[in-house]
């Protein structure tokens, strides 16, 4: 039994087969030097303080989910979060989708 083991494995090196068990990191811990204060509601305000909080906040409480400016949050956000972008990036991404948000609906 473990020769076979060994030998399926051995057999997925020389065809270099990915690992099934490689891992990914991830930031889930990571934050900003200063977080981005947001209007949740008519008079409560909410800190959000990295790249995951960001995330959760574009994906569950923004009011407008679409455009340039909202995907490029989310793409910076994930992005930092896997290590492979800024995280000051992340949150001034995060700040123009918000902000813009915010000014499309105080035209409305």
């Amino acid at each position: 039994m473990v020769a076979l083991l060994v030998e399926e494995k051995l057999s997925r090196l020389n065809r270099k087969e990915p690992a099934v068990s490689s891992v990914i990191p991830v930031g889930f811990s990571l934050e900003w030097s200063y977080p981005v204060i947001v209007r949740d509601g008519e008079i409560k305000d909410r800190s959000i303080c990295g790249p995951r909080a960001a995330l959760k906040y574009l994906h569950n409480d923004l009011t407008i989910r679409s455009g340039r400016t909202y995907w490029r949050a989310v793409d910076a956000c994930n992005d930092a979060l896997r290590y492979r972008g800024d995280i000051d990036d992340a949150r001034n991404s995060f700040i123009a989708a918000y902000a813009e948000c915010m000014t499309k609906l105080s035209i409305h």
